[in-house]
């Protein structure tokens, strides 16, 4: 895994960020798809697995987009999995 996050910008004023191992990538917060997609197939990872943190648009946006081909976790707090489960 990764030591550090790598940070993956999205939006103006933003970040995605993603931890990998080898080619497996666990991404954290993807509010847009596309510079997630971008940076997998820029960088020849496999996304393996979401984080969210909480159920802000800017850190959900891109969920449904990234699991629609995918089988992989998506890992939510129990307080905002409601609110996430609206989104996707």
């Amino acid at each position: 895994m990764t030591a550090s996050p790598i940070a993956i910008p999205a939006f103006n004023d933003n970040y995605i960020w993603a931890f990998h191992q080898q080619d497996q990538c666990v991404v954290v917060d993807p509010g847009d798809a596309a510079p997630v997609e971008r940076y997998l197939s820029e960088n020849g990872l496999t996304l393996s697995a979401l984080l969210i943190t909480h159920h802000h648009p800017d850190h959900v946006g891109g969920i449904a987009a990234l699991i629609r081909d995918r089988d992989i976790p998506v890992y939510v707090p129990e307080i905002g999995r409601a609110s996430c489960r609206e989104r996707v």
